[in-house]
């Protein structure tokens, strides 16, 4: 291949601990962990600093105004802002018959395609077993594709045995890294780069550069190749749009079953202040005062939780062919 347009041949990989821990934190941890862990952080310095004396928490103070008005209030948003979510969520469920069956025809001719492209009889409903098939033929029609051209025909066999060579490994990255009967989120992950429009771009210089010059079986594995590529486009987007809406609809019952404990605790946290005193022991109120805090917070945590990933997942899936935006082509987290 030349220099301006090669293949990749292998999805992405994130590496460096720095670099891991912000993909966990951002997209591929356990939304409910990462909500704990910035509950943790939040009750971590509130507790240090009411230690430290830095806060005034005590009788007379701000803190029982904040829990009596601010922070019940701003409970109450969350919980309509998630109940907002779950009606949007509702909304895309919903459609005519007409609308259904076109979405039900796009599934059906897509499947169709892999069935077609993999010579067998039907395809995995499987999300996971679904890419996994995708990327098994693709290996194996890049493979048939270098078999065919011919080595006579010197630097023409040389680029497409190279091209054949890249798409090959690019089907077994990602055969590698599929596990069956995984989270959706977590298949998405595979091919949230943007190989798969170096990909494409790929394969259409060879056919631009030398379609007229392969044979016949080597011409029907170049269309084979680019039909793949292209399901591989379409997948991706469809699996961002069956994640993302997972997510929001978890996040609405997460934040409506959290949001009613924060607010109980709200109230409780209110009523512990007497106009010269609090109920608890004056050692125990900063112990009180932050894990009261971080309960209240929960709502809040779960809602950034799930918005990070739900923000990464855009930002990658912004283009749908190969068309890559600059922030898209270089963003690693």
């Amino acid at each position: 291949m030349s220099e301006a347009v090669t293949t990749a041949s292998s999805v992405r990989s994130i590496g460096g601990v720095r670099g891991r821990a912000v993909h966990w934190f951002v997209l591929g941890g356990n939304r409910i962990a990462v909500a704990g862990v910035l509950v943790a952080a939040v009750v971590s310095v509130f507790l240090s600093l009411t230690l430290l004396d830095a806060l005034a928490i005590g009788p007379g103070s701000a803190a029982a105004s904040a829990f009596a008005s601010g922070l019940i209030s701003g409970t109450v948003t969350l919980v309509t802002i998630a109940l907002s979510i779950n009606q949007l969520i509702l909304s895309r469920v919903f459609g005519s018959p007409n609308e259904l069956f076109d979405q039900l025809r796009g599934t059906r001719d897509l499947r169709s395609r892999v069935r077609d492209h993999a010579g067998e009889s039907i395809v995995p409903n499987d999300p996971a077993a679904f890419l996994a098939l995708v990327a098994e033929t693709l290996t194996e029609r890049a493979t048939r594709l270098g078999s065919a051209v011919d080595a006579a025909d010197g630097d023409q066999h040389i680029e497409v045995e190279d091209y054949a060579e890249g798409i090959a490994a690019y089907g077994e990255s990602i055969t590698a890294k599929i596990e069956s009967q995984t989270a959706i989120v977590n298949v998405l992950e595979v091919i949230l780069g943007t190989e798969y429009a170096q990909n494409m771009t790929a394969t259409e210089h060879v056919r631009n550069e030398h379609g007229d010059r392969l044979s016949d079986v080597a011409e029907a594995e170049l269309a084979a190749i680019d039909d793949l590529l292209e399901a591989i486009a379409v997948t991706r987007q469809f699996f961002k749009t069956l994640s993302l809406q997972q997510d929001f609809a978890r996040l609405s019952r997460v934040v409506a079953y959290s949001g009613l404990v924060a607010l109980a605790v709200s109230i409780a946290m209110a009523l512990i202040y007497r106009p010269d005193s609090v109920t608890v022991p004056a050692q125990s109120l900063p112990v009180v005062f932050s894990l009261g805090l971080g309960v209240i917070l929960t709502p809040l945590a779960v809602f950034i939780a799930y918005v990070f990933r739900a923000a990464t997942i855009a930002r990658h899936t912004v283009s749908v062919g190969p068309f890559v935006p600059p922030e898209e082509r270089s963003d690693t987290g």
